[in-house]
Formats: structure tokens, C-alpha cells, sequence
């Protein structure tokens, strides 16, 4: 085990990195001034379980030999200047648990064999800028906990299998280019907690089987193209925090009942074909109105 963190370390990592001691599990350089790149030696340490180099001043690509570190179980590049795109033989890394390439300047997509990483629990890629369609093969991974997408230009929504994603209790793909409409099976996520959809293009009904998710505390689905009415079954979300459903394109009621007893104009803002409550500063529904989410609450 090798530690040096916050020791404001510079220069760059020699080439004889890869020669350290075989033995070695555990090596965290971050939060230092290092420059330069990550020297092709340095998957020579096939041993190691955890490398952290994050926070320090790291570019270019990451080595394409990374797949040599096979035992890796954390990677945590976070906080350099990382560009170009992940290489093939980091998805052969099926020993990962923890991946961490945020905020950086990752590009290109997320490759088809990310399902080759069948132990990952978290999946760290946002503030990069990821392109093209989120691969079906992203939700295969049944032992995903925390997937953070957001802050990229991801485009088209979620694959149709999300809900395969059994165990995923955050999930933030926000601030991308998303477009298309919400997955059915996004309801299927009964371990999710925050879910983070704003600032894309996201288009469509809002589905009225949100209400099975138990777990659910956070839904955010601002700043989309959400169209329809705002599903009356959403009153059943037993522990919502935050519903913020402002800045769309949704029509008619807002609900009165349930959870929504504890909402405000807050989540509703910015869609200007809303009706309802007082509280909600949109105007008090007609008579049709109040007919047609009757009908709707009927089927």
C-alpha cells in the first residue's frame, strides 16, 4: 500500500512507476500537483486493487493497456484533463466495483462491452463529453448502484430494459441531449431514490406507474418537453422529497391530494397550460377540465 495524498506532489510520473514493488495493492496519489501522463509502465503493477490519481493536473488518454491490471477493483481518475475515449481493455475489467472518470475531457461513446463489468456498483462518468445513445449493454450491469451520466451530450433516452437495473438507487443523466420518452420499465427501478432527468429533451407522457417506485425520494424532470397531464397516481408516491416537474410542456390539473399537499408552485413553474389549486398560482380549473382528469382517473 502506497499513499501520498494532499502532499502536493508535481512533476510527472516517471516511467519506473511500473517497476515498484509487485506486492503493491494500493496505490492513491490524488489531490497533488502531478503533470504530465499516465506512463504506459504503470498497468506493470498487476497487483494493485485500487489506484486513485484524482484531483491533480493528468493529461492526454488514459494508457490502452490498462486491461494488464486485471485484479483492479477501483479506478478513480476524477479531476484531471483526461481527453479521446475509454480503451477497449478497461471493459475487460471484470473485477471493477467502483469506476470514477468525472470531470474530465472524455469523449466518444460508452462502448457495447461495458457489460463485461458485471461486479460494477458505481459508475462515475459525468462532466466529461460522452456522445451518441446510452448502450443497451449499460443495463445488464444488475449490481449497478449509483450511475452519474450527467454533464455530457448523450443523446436519446434510456435504453427500453432500464428497468433490469435492479438495484440502482441514483441515477443522474441530466444536463445531456437526451430526447425520446420515458422507458415504461422506468418504473421497474423499486430501489431508486433520486432520479435526475433535467435540462434535456425529453419528450412525452409522464407515465402514471411512477407511483410503484416505494423508494423514490427525488424526481427531477424539469426543463424537458414533458407533454399530457400530470398523472392523478403520483399522489401515491409514499416519501417524495422533491417532485419537480417545472419548466415543460404539461396541461390541465394539478392534483390536489396526497403528497402533493406538501408541493408548491416550485415544481410546477413554467408550464403555462397548468390549472388547480390557488397555492400553485396557475388558474382555478374549468368545468371540462376537471370532466377529463375524472375520465382519466376512471381508466
Amino acid at each position: 500500500k502506497f499513499i501520498s495524498k494532499k502532499n502536493l506532489l508535481n512533476g510527472i510520473l516517471p516511467a519506473s512507476i511500473g517497476n515498484l514493488t509487485t506486492t503493491l495493492w494500493n496505490l492513491n496519489l490524488s489531490f497533488n500537483e502531478i503533470e504530465g501522463t499516465i506512463p504506459l509502465a504503470l498497468p506493470n503493477l498487476t497487483k494493485l486493487l485500487s489506484l486513485d490519481l484524482s484531483f491533480n493536473k493528468i493529461k492526454a488518454s488514459i494508457p490502452p493497456n490498462m486491461g494488464s491490471m486485471e485484479k483492479l477493483q477501483e479506478l478513480t481518475l476524477s479531476g484531471n484533463a483526461l481527453e479521446r475515449s475509454i480503451p477497449n481493455s478497461l471493459y475487460q475489467l471484470v473485477h471493477m466495483g467502483n469506476l470514477y472518470l468525472d470531470n474530465n475531457a472524455l469523449s466518444g461513446p460508452i462502448s457495447t462491452s461495458i457489460n463485461n463489468l458485471t461486479n460494477l456498483q458505481k459508475l462515475y462518468l459525468n462532466s466529461n463529453s460522452f456522445s451518441s445513445a446510452l448502450p443497451p449493454a449499460l443495463c445488464e450491469l444488475k449490481d449497478l448502484i449509483w450511475l452519474y451520466l450527467e454533464d455530457n451530450s448523450f443523446t436519446v433516452l434510456l435504453p427500453l430494459d432500464v428497468g433490469n437495473l435492479v438495484a440502482v438507487d441514483k441515477m443522474d443523466i441530466s444536463v445531456n441531449q437526451l430526447s425520446g420518452e420515458l422507458p415504461v420499465s422506468l418504473s421497474e427501478l423499486q430501489s431508486l431514490e433520486y432520479l435526475n432527468l433535467s435540462k434535456n429533451s425529453v419528450n412525452g407522457n409522464i407515465h402514471g406507474n411512477i407511483d410503484v417506485m416505494v423508494n423514490i425520494k427525488i424526481i427531477d424532470l424539469s426543463y424537458n418537453n414533458l407533454c399530457g397531464g400530470i398523472p392523478k397516481s403520483l399522489e401515491n408516491l409514499q416519501q417524495p422529497q422533491v417532485l419537480d416537474l417545472s419548466f415543460n410542456r404539461l396541461e390541465r390539473a394539478i392534483a390536489s391530494g396526497g403528497n402533493f399537499t406538501n408541493l408548491s408552485i416550485d415544481s410546477f413553474v413554467g408550464n403555462y397550460a397548468l390549472c388547480g389549486a390557488p397555492k400553485f398560482h396557475v388558474p382555478v380549473c374549468s368545468d371540462g377540465v376537471k370532466k377529463h382528469n375524472i375520465v382519466n382517473m376512471i381508466k
